[in-house]
């Protein structure tokens, strides 16, 4: 492939990123002099407002809430049925901004002085724990919600703590809780058991992911994509591809993720002709222009050998961001365009676009002995300035490259200064 043509396609889709508008200074709402004009909040727009502090990280603006919250005597009236209603709506809203915000201290403190709870209150401050990464936190409070009784479990807190649930070491508690759906009755639960292969897939027991949708009473189109999407991120390319063909014989269309799964399981077979097919079926229900089965599908063409297609995606791309410039960079590096890939990788910095651990890892593979160290070294900085030393993959290409061209002192360096090393 001619590297001339190539840069004549690629260079009409970089150009310098827009400057962004300065961020909108928060909004503060006064009442009029008059108190006839004073606005009164009731306890679904104090609810809503909560709800946007959380969305847009407004702590200080919700903690502020948090003060007018605690002064209002209705909201602490545990005697009347519809106060105590309303007042939950807004404590829950009040802890789910906490949660959204990242402070778990605060929400520990409000879940333990709220003057009622409900399972909504349980559910949100378990799922702030889990997403903070406070997996034991949010295992105790789940222990707690079990030990008051299977009444203070219901469908959400079981996909809560099922979600939480993405790693080997964490297998057995994915076991103890597919325990708990059946002393619960959840068996029978769509969701539960769409959350259970998930998990149990994401720890890599893929036998009794298997065995959950096997045993399922009722399966829907999460469900096969569940098991599709597990079976392709453990390796298991062939398997995940059968079971998508089974799919598509059935009475179940597959979605936008069960399509985009399949094309990685392509990917890692080589599978150019079956990638083909699907790319043909994407185009004709309109997936393609989804920019995540783009991008596989370019990835796939790249992995395959057959660059041309994958440019050809590339140029037809309605949008051209991070994700498909590093899959056409990769897919450089990987069929041996070593100068491509440096000048994909170069055109990125320039513009703007966001360079991640696997856009450098590429670009590192590439230089050696016939390329300048002073590039080497740039990029070496731009390693540390965007925080991905600490990276093992990234700080091992980082090695290797100083090796590659020559500097053994530099390479020592950077494996000493590795912060973890395997």
């Amino acid at each position: 492939m001619n590297s001339k043509w190539v840069f004549r396609r690629l260079s009409s889709h970089f150009s310098p990123r827009t400057p962004l508008p300065p961020p909108l200074k928060a909004q503060t709402f006064q009442a009029a002099p008059s108190p006839a004009s004073t606005v009164v909040l009731d306890h679904v727009r104090v609810s809503q407002l909560l709800s946007t502090c959380g969305r847009d990280g407004r702590f200080h603006l919700g903690s502020s809430l948090h003060a007018s919250i605690v002064k209002n005597s209705e909201l602490h009236d545990l005697g009347n049925k519809d106060l105590l209603r309303n007042g939950l709506v807004v404590w829950n809203s009040l802890l789910s901004m906490y949660a959204k915000c990242g402070d778990m201290l605060d929400v520990i403190k409000l879940f333990d002085e709220m003057p009622a709870k409900d399972t909504i209150s349980r559910n949100t401050a378990l799922s702030g724990f889990l997403r903070s990464g406070k997996f034991e936190m949010g295992f105790g409070m789940f222990k707690r919600i079990w030990e008051g009784g299977v009444q203070g479990v219901d469908k959400a807190t079981v996909t809560t703590i099922l979600s939480g649930c993405d790693r080997c070491e964490l297998s057995h508690v994915v076991e103890s809780i597919h325990g708990i759906v059946f002393r619960g009755g959840f068996e029978r639960e769509i969701p539960i058991g769409n959350a259970l292969i998930t998990s149990y897939f994401k720890c890599g027991s893929n036998d009794w992911g298997m065995r959950v949708f096997n045993e399922m009473f009722e399966r829907n189109v999460i469900s096969w994509t569940a098991v599709i999407s597990g079976l392709q991120q453990n390796g298991f390319y062939e398997d995940s591809l059968k079971l998508f063909m089974s799919m598509r014989s059935g009475s179940l269309n597959p979605n936008t993720l069960t399509y985009l799964s399949s094309i990685m399981a392509c990917s890692g077979l080589q599978a150019i002709n079956m990638g083909r097919q699907l790319h043909s079926i994407a185009w004709k229900l309109g997936f393609q222009s989804d920019f995540l089965v783009e991008s596989a599908l370019m990835d796939m063409y790249a992995k395959c050998g057959s660059l041309e297609d994958a440019l050809n995606l590339f140029e037809s791309a309605e949008t051209i961001d991070e994700v498909s410039m590093t899959v056409i960079l990769i897919g450089f590096a990987q069929n041996g365009f070593e100068e491509e890939a440096i000048q994909v990788f170069l055109k990125m910095v320039k513009t703007g676009v966001e360079i991640d651990s696997d856009a450098v890892s590429a670009v590192l593979g590439v230089l050696g002995a016939d390329t300048p160290l002073g590039l080497g070294k740039q990029i070496h900085s731009l390693i540390i300035k965007r925080s991905l030393f600490h990276i093992p993959f990234v700080s091992n290409c980082l090695m290797n490259m100083y090796a590659k061209c020559g500097d053994i002192v530099e390479s020592i360096k950077v494996f000493n200064q590795m912060p973890p090393r395997n």
